[in-house]
């Protein structure tokens, strides 16, 4: 396994445009954007419509959006803007909060917005581009993008035994080390070859290469040479007629 971690000084600026009715408050995000070195404004709109018609001929990373504005509210505008922009809602009422996340926002700045707060918003920015652009090389080369102790790790999947799921983390056991990484064990699978791994219990998933034995209440795994360690899985009873599959003639 090996460690990947991108460079704040290779960075590119995000692209980003403010959409908000009062003038005031335009400003004064103008004037937090413009100075910010993780950040290229691009435009600064008055409205939801203006804002639309500006991306349809442009584009941009990262939105800072107000949710009370006449015409059709933040929410429901972000809603039709390509997913891979990102969108901060700024606004002074909080609670919208919940339904922002919904969304999948970044952050959700709360009315008068002051300068530590913006660029805590603009690191997790970055961090969710930086999480993008590995994601996309790891794409290519087959590998697992996670982030995992503040670091994004590149995980080969080959090298993984086993993957354990702990309520909203995962610990995934490769045949060197543990690595434990906050994202649902549903999630991970996803980001799985399915030909390879295989989920035997609601807290377990395992890789199928390495299964070395197995009955209705068990499976043994064992890790490739020269640990060729072994170790005991349980298999779930809701999950034991897939494990089941794996011997079934014809399949």
């Amino acid at each position: 396994m090996s460690l990947l971690q991108v460079s704040a000084t290779n960075r590119d600026p995000l692209r980003c445009i403010i959409v908000d009715d009062e003038p005031i408050a335009r400003r004064g995000l103008a004037l937090l954007a413009a100075g910010h070195p993780d950040l290229r404004l691009e435009a600064v709109s008055p409205g939801p419509h203006e804002a639309l018609e500006w991306l349809e001929e442009n584009s941009a990373d990262l939105v800072l959006l107000d949710i009370e504005m006449p015409g059709i509210k933040g929410i429901d505008l972000a809603a039709r803007f390509p997913s891979s922009t990102m969108v901060v809602f700024t606004t002074a009422y909080s609670e919208y909060a919940a339904r922002s996340y919904d969304l999948d926002a970044v952050d959700y700045l709360l009315k008068p917005i002051d300068a530590t707060r913006f660029d805590r918003a603009v690191r997790k920015s970055q961090l969710r581009m930086d999480a993008r652009r590995l994601q996309g090389s790891a794409e290519a080369s087959s590998m697992l993008i996670l982030r995992a102790d503040r670091k994004f790790v590149k995980i080969d999947p080959g090298s993984i035994l086993y993957i354990e799921g702990v309520k909203d983390y995962v610990k995934i056991h490769t045949d060197s080390e543990c690595i434990v990484s906050r994202i649902t064990i549903k999630s991970l699978l996803e980001r799985l070859p399915e030909n390879r791994f295989l989920r035997i219990h609601k807290s377990y998933v395992i890789n199928m290469l390495c299964i070395k034995s197995y009955d209705s209440t068990t499976a043994i795994l064992q890790s490739p040479p020269p640990e060729s360690m072994t170790v005991e899985i349980p298999v779930g009873a809701s999950f034991r007629s897939e494990l089941q599959k794996l011997h079934t003639p014809g399949k």
